[in-house]
């Protein structure tokens, strides 16, 4: 039975107030300081107008951390909050985004967010427009070009090389974490990333497993890249070397660090995902050390490069699935243990089983929407239903690791938790209290500054396979049971990805990762392609 528009558009509006109710309880309820500007434009070209509407409340580290590094970014959130939030605007108005129409004319009769589905379109937000796709047209497209974007970078890249440290020659009295990165003294903090970046790649243990002594440079690299991409801690390190970031003066542990590991995998992801999220946009970013010589327009063809490739290796990946189907074989079993398989290989890598889980949430529910909006044209009554199901899962989960920090992590932004601790080491009566309630707050400054971190990659890999699946789902050159069935297959393979157990071997801290930043990634990616479904309904 075909439901009137009324009866659509009632079903939508109850599945928003629905999903609206599910974000209100998962949406990190901190970072309220929008400061857009610290984006680079290869990561807006990457994330588009909803993924940059996901991050501005998260992202309020960025700007301070041009200025003082990973941590203390996330300290000087309140610096430059204005400018910060004018660039936000700017870049939402004027940059890649600027194609997505916000007003809905209703001038036709059959408005056109629920006619262009039927036609087998898909809404682009980059172009504007209700698009067809033409897989193998847009392939042929990818083949000619360098894997590395050369032909776009290499000039920035080259510029970057030749480029002179500015100002003067900084005497400082240890010069080993200068060296441990190759950079001179007086580095910018571009230069810095861009280093680190390209080292930490060549040392990391993924890539050389067994041999301790690239774990062991690996581990320096990070630590140089922590102490120098931090300008209070630099400043620190310059004027009294490694001692000098001791604690105290009594040569106690150093005050906390994020793990290499860890930082690498939040930053940058990793290069064995290569054929599933493509090099994320944050490490693209850092290869050309976060340069703003970037245009929008270079980063989006970047983009839509990445995302053809990916949609290509999706179309492989599945391929025998939708041939069985096509058979009249409906017995998945043989495709569910090759995905399986993958999906444990995946997750070796370091931090991998985070991100197996997360790439299958994010197929399996691209796939869920679309199929459910097959017959009618909208994509939130499904969409409300997964998320339902899930979200109830996840606090099931939740309720079972509860313990006192996840309260700390999830009730105290960075200035909150920042004000809070400063009135109680004021109020300590020994210096044993007051060390004590400074490396408490450390602490959760590292888990803050790493929810950010990863909350930037869910909405970086939401949006990509948001992207991907559509010009999978919607390829024109296959016919309509071939498009039903690849749609079919990404569900059944975002099924068993995310629904892994973690491997034998996981260590702890990620086990931790996976439960700590399970909620803020599920928001964030819900969040995103909730955002892409409203501006599809929302264009004229």
């Amino acid at each position: 039975m075909v439901k009137s528009e009324a009866e659509l558009e009632a079903e939508r509006k109850k599945a928003a107030e629905k999903l609206e109710g599910i974000l209100d309880a998962t949406r990190p309820k901190n970072f309220r300081q929008g400061l857009g500007s610290g984006l680079s434009n290869i990561v807006s070209g990457a994330v588009g107008g909803a993924g940059v509407a996901v991050l501005l409340p998260v992202m309020g580290f960025a700007v301070g951390a041009r200025h003082a590094g990973i941590l203390g970014g996330v300290f000087g959130l309140t610096a430059g909050a204005i400018g910060g939030a004018l660039g936000a605007a700017a870049l939402i108005v004027g940059g890649a985004v600027s194609g997505v129409v916000q007003m809905v004319r209703g001038v036709a009769a059959v408005p056109q967010q629920i006619a262009a589905p039927r036609q087998g379109k898909w809404w682009n937000e980059y172009e504007g427009r209700w698009i067809k796709t033409n897989m193998p047209e847009e392939a042929a497209k990818v083949e000619s070009v360098p894997e590395d974007n050369s032909d776009l970078l290499g000039e920035v890249k080259a510029k970057l090389d030749d480029k002179k440290d500015e100002g003067n020659k900084t005497e400082v009295v240890d010069m080993y974490y200068y060296e441990v990165l190759d950079v001179e003294v007086n580095a910018d903090q571009g230069t810095i990333k861009r280093r680190y970046y390209k080292l930490a790649r060549e040392y990391h243990p993924d890539k050389n497993p067994g041999n301790d002594e690239a774990a062991e440079k690996f581990k320096v690299i990070g630590e140089a890249y922590q102490v120098l991409s931090d300008n209070e801690k630099r400043k620190k390190y310059d004027e009294q070397g490694r001692e000098g970031l001791k604690k105290n003066e009594n040569d106690s542990d150093e005050a906390p660090k994020i793990d290499p590991v860890i930082l690498y995998a939040f930053l940058f992801g990793s290069d064995k995902f290569k054929d599933i999220t493509g090099p994320l946009a944050s490490a693209t970013s850092a290869s050309v050390g976060d340069s703003r010589d970037v245009s929008p327009k270079t980063a989006r063809i970047i983009q839509k490069r990445r995302v053809v490739r990916l949609a290509v290796k999706l179309v492989d990946r599945i391929e025998g699935y939708v041939n069985l189907r096509k058979a009249g074989n409906e017995d998945p079993s043989e495709f569910v243990a090759k995905w399986t398989a993958e999906g444990q290989d995946l997750s070796t890598a370091s931090f991998g089983y985070p991100m197996v889980t997360l790439c299958g949430q994010v197929y399996n529910l691209i796939a869920t929407k679309h199929i459910g909006s097959l017959e009618n044209g909208y994509g939130l009554p499904a969409m409300a239903e997964w998320a339902d199901a899930h979200h109830a899962r996840m606090q099931e989960r939740k309720a079972k690791n509860k313990n006192q920090m996840d309260q700390l992590r999830a009730g105290m932004d960075m200035i909150k938790l920042s004000a809070e601790y400063q009135n109680k080491i004021q109020s300590a009566k020994t210096d044993e209290e007051r060390e004590t309630l400074k490396n408490e707050m450390q602490k959760a400054a590292v888990e803050i500054t790493l929810r950010i971190l990863w909350t930037t990659n869910v909405v970086d890999i939401s949006a990509t396979l948001h992207e991907t699946c559509m010009m999978v789902f919607h390829d024109d050159v296959v016919d309509k049971e071939t498009r039903k069935f690849r749609a079919e297959a990404v569900q059944k393979l975002g099924e068993v990805w995310m629904n892994m157990e973690a491997p034998e071997g996981t260590s702890a801290e990620e086990k931790d990762a996976v439960r700590m930043y399970e909620e803020a990634a599920f928001a964030a990616m819900l969040e995103t392609i909730k955002r892409k479904d409203e501006a599809a309904n929302s264009s004229e």
